[in-house]
């Protein structure tokens, strides 16, 4: 059977979806259920087929494929409203009669005018199916390029083969010269400049050879004032570590108020700042006043395309320059063979396969000349291909289509990558449109998003979180996605894209009015049927120049105003609306009926309370209040079937005691029946309101915090918790530190469990702990454990142990156990004298001691921990302090430690020790 063209198979899928939308039942009042099924016409239309939207597909079927893609949108906005619509038609007689007499008759026109639109679409492209599909090539995109940070964890630095350019940076780097020298590290988009730099920038030699730090990405910034005081602020929040001296008044200093005081903030301390992506020598006017020579070694990186950025900066007595080039040809292949995950033939018949499959590479590797970031993506693409030669030849077929077809400024290879995703998780992929440049995405956040959104499937046996977190990892295993930034115990805590592929996905959002990000500054350009938009720092009325009824997704960052909460009836399809650090401080008395929202955060908000309509919010997923004044729920918050996320919490940090603790809300009865819920923090135990027992129907958690406590809450809280076998991380606390936490009887514990934090007096460790083989990560406060029970925590597997005010003995001698440790705190233990380790945490990288009075010496046996990085000693006596100095008792015993930092926990940081 001959092939069908792209034209030819669009029409049949056409016809069939037409068809369909003819034999709706829209009189039923079954409706909603029958419609479900069709709502895959939205997946199929999206024409992920790249035969049909990619390949051979031209500029005029290019045009038909958008226009199909807004149809599929129309109808997937229709069936929602009548969802709508009928879901509140069961509320009132004349709610009914008014759904009946004129929303079925609105469908029934609208579902006409689909059709229409459909037969013209239908009748051009038969005009065309004789045509070659291979026309025009598509026009560049209007786009800029430019490097972006390179996780180093994802992009391995040593095989790279840039050891003599890792060198020479961390030798000048390290170099004693005491006038500041600014390193201009330079190269074309892709080389991998900013993984180099952040690679000698994160070691912890180079740390400690300066007191201040900052990483920001410049990009555009700088080019004008209002830029350069965002910049400003950025670094001055980095070096100030959050000490007392920061200026409260940031917000509102203009750029050269913000430069003179990170000046003179800095003229005492030797610092390093990088600046990443830098585009113009617009920059030095500013931070010339902001990063001065003082004469003690401090250091600016630069990593620019720009040959001659450095030479720009004046006010550098020394300018070193160090060009970073592609890759050479047995370097590239390489990298990409240890991305693509190749492996050795062990038989002769894969031997000979070998020479087949090393030809084929060759021809790949050509293709990325010789740049990181294309050799890493081709990797991760092949490393989901079977080791075979036709599966490779396939691949290199359609890379070499793709070079023919699309002419884009850039290179193929990229193009390619996003063509070969599978259709699930291209949408995932083109949202981070949403997220300025600058900005990392959390991974629970964009995981919670994506489900808001309806991109992630149900798989069986699986939580749509668990599925929504496997989409993450493949387009991070592809490279397409970088992990910017990990929690201690391993996991990805936030991710952005690489700028070339930032690109890709503007043109694309553009092309499909997927989404698009805008600025005060943006008044054209925003397409009318935008379906998601994050708005940043907009003025006032930008929304009353876009069609409210298309926005699906809203993000109000840094928006200098909420008057459009006024008119929220308007967004009847909104899914998803982000208000997190907006000026809001209440929500409208009265919310719409049928809002078909999913996810509202009010994250870092002046809200304070929660109006009563919220019961009308019956599709919310995730509520977010953390940050916000939000201490009581309403009684409505329990008719939300289908929340899965509910945060709703602040903290208090102070310099009294307790120090830092969280703050929960109170619920409402009948929280037991939100079965769906995943994540509930931090709530209060009110035993009026039946709160704990309830929890025990929500055994679906991961995690729950809870707060408040008392004695006798704990046997009714150990058997909530033993019913929730998906826990992951849990937090109790007591009304206070002298309230017994009694949690002794929790049986049997949850074996999931990862994170667990207990605040309050234990006496004793709950024997149940030593049962959890999958914890990483336990912080004990208050808890006033003996010796005995101290010596019995050496067994648990865990990454990070935190003792906070939680012993009260003399001595603490770790002896053996915690081989898995790498993270130590101390604090507050106001009677500790001494300290030592033997044969414990043997691991170890990272150790802190906070405020332990009475411990005037390192811990003996420090010197035994070879893989110990940092020591930060916070509010310690001088007797301690001293003795690591220069010609002091125990200088010997850390001299293997590269950095030692100690602070006053009123000043700034008082000494380093290098």
């Amino acid at each position: 059977m001959a092939e069908h063209s792209p034209q030819q198979r669009l029409i049949a899928l056409l016809s069939s979806k037409q068809e369909m939308l003819r034999r709706m039942p829209w009189r039923s009042k079954k409706d909603r259920v029958l419609m479900e099924p069709f709502r895959s016409v939205s997946a199929e239309l999206e024409l992920s087929d790249p035969g049909i939207a990619g390949g051979g597909a031209g500029d005029v079927i290019k045009k038909w494929v958008q226009q199909v893609t807004e149809i599929s949108r129309d109808v997937e906005d229709m069936l929602e409203e009548t969802h709508s619509m009928s879901s509140s038609s069961g509320s009132s007689i004349l709610s009914t009669i008014n759904y009946v007499l004129f929303g079925r008759r609105r469908m029934a026109k609208q579902v006409e005018h689909i059709i229409s639109r459909i037969d013209t679409i239908k009748l051009r492209l038969s005009l065309l199916a004789n045509l070659d599909d291979r026309e025009s090539p598509a026009n560049a995109t209007r786009y800029r390029m430019d490097d972006r940070q390179l996780d180093p964890l994802s992009l391995d630095v040593e095989a790279l083969g840039v050891d003599s350019c890792r060198d020479k940076l961390k030798l000048w780097l390290l170099d004693t010269t005491p006038g500041l020298t600014l390193v201009s590290v330079v190269g074309t988009a892709g080389v991998g400049k900013t993984t180099l730099v952040r690679s000698v920038y994160n070691e912890p030699l180079v740390r400690g050879r300066f007191r201040c730090h900052a990483w920001v990405t410049v990009g555009g910034a700088a080019s004008s004032s209002s830029a350069a005081a965002l910049l400003l602020k950025r670094i001055m929040l980095q070096v100030f570590l959050e000490r007392p001296e920061m200026p409260v008044n940031a917000d509102s200093m203009e750029e050269m108020q913000l430069a003179d005081t990170v000046a003179r903030y800095l003229r005492d301390k030797p610092y390093l700042v990088v600046l990443d992506d830098v585009w113009s020598s617009d920059v030095w006017d500013y931070l010339s006043v902001a990063l001065p020579n003082n004469g003690l070694g401090s250091r600016i990186v630069v990593s620019s395309r720009v040959p001659d950025i450095g030479s720009h900066c004046q006010w550098a007595p020394v300018v070193q320059v160090l060009q970073h080039s592609p890759l050479d040809h047995d370097g590239s292949l390489r990298l990409f063979r240890r991305k693509a995950l190749w492996c050795s033939p062990s038989t002769t018949e894969a031997i000979a396969e070998e020479v087949e499959l090393e030809a084929i590479a060759e021809e790949i590797v050509r293709e990325c000349h010789g740049l990181p970031l294309l050799l890493v993506v081709m990797g991760g693409l092949m490393s989901t291909k079977e080791q075979s030669v036709p599966a490779w030849e396939a691949v290199l077929g359609e890379l070499r289509r793709t070079k023919d077809d699309l002419q884009l400024t850039l290179p193929a290879v990229l193009w390619f990558a996003y063509n070969s995703l599978p259709s699930r998780l291209k949408a995932c992929f083109l949202y981070f449109v949403l997220f300025p440049r600058t900005y990392c995405a959390k991974r629970t956040a964009l995981i919670r998003l994506w489900i808001a959104e309806g991109f992630v499937h149900k798989e069986d046996g699986r939580t749509l979180e668990d599925t929504a977190e496997e989409y993450l990892k493949e387009l991070i295993s592809r490279n397409l996605v970088q992990v910017t930034d990990y929690y201690d115990y391993g996991k990805v805590r936030s991710c952005s894209v690489h700028d070339m592929f930032r690109e890709i996905i503007i043109h694309k959002s553009e092309e499909e009015n997927f989404g698009t990000s805008v600025t005060r500054d943006v008044v054209e350009g925003v397409g009318a049927n935008v379906r998601r938009m994050s708005i940043i720092d907009a003025r006032e009325d930008f929304l009353s120049d876009v069609r409210a009824t298309n926005v699906r997704t809203l993000f109000m960052l840094g928006a200098s105003s909420s008057s459009f909460l006024s008119s929220i009836s308007e967004y009847k399809l909104l899914r998803v609306l982000d208000l997190e650090r907006a000026p809001v401080d209440r929500l409208p008395e009265e919310l719409p009926d049928g809002l078909y929202l999913r996810y509202l955060s009010l994250r870092n908000t002046r809200i304070s309370r929660l109006p009563k309509s919220v019961k009308k919010l019956i599709h919310l997923q995730t509520l977010d209040l953390k940050g916000t004044y939000v201490s009581e729920l309403p009684s409505g918050i329990s008719r939300l079937q289908n929340i899965r996320h509910l945060l709703a919490y602040r903290y208090y940090v102070g310099r009294h005691p307790p120090y830092y603790y969280a703050l929960g809300v109170t619920l409402p009865r009948g929280i037991g029946q939100l079965r769906e819920l995943q994540k509930l923090t931090y709530v209060e135990a009110t035993q009026e309101n039946g709160t704990l027992a309830e929890l025990g129907n929500l055994t679906q958690l991961k995690r729950l915090g809870i707060v408040k406590l008392r004695k006798g809450d704990g046997p009714r809280l150990c058997s909530s918790v033993s019913q929730m076998t998906e826990l992951l991380s849990l937090s109790a606390s007591s009304i206070s530190l002298d309230e017994p936490l009694d949690l002794c009887s929790l049986n049997p514990a949850p074996q999931r469990l990862e994170r667990l934090y207990l605040r309050g007096e234990l006496t004793k460790v709950p024997r149940w702990i030593f049962s959890l083989h999958n914890l990483v990560r336990i912080r004990l406060r208050g808890s006033k454990l003996s010796d005995d029970s101290v010596n019995e925590l050496q067994s648990l597997p865990v990454i990070e142990l935190a003792l906070i005010q939680a012993y009260n003995g003399k001595a603490l001698h770790f002896s053996e156990g915690f081989s898995k440790l790498q993270i130590l705190e101390i604090d507050h233990l106001n009677d500790l004298e001494h300290m030592s380790f033997g044969e414990a945490m043997l691991n170890i990288q990272k150790m802190s001691i906070r405020s332990c009075g009475k411990l005037n010496t390192i811990p003996d046996g420090i010197e035994d921990l070879k893989h110990l990085k940092e020591i930060h000693l916070f509010a310690m006596p001088e007797a301690m302090v001293s003795s690591l100095k220069d010609g002091g008792t125990d200088k010997h015993k850390v001299e293997h430690i590269p950095v030692i930092r100690v602070y006053n926990e009123h000043r700034d940081i008082s000494s380093i020790i290098l």
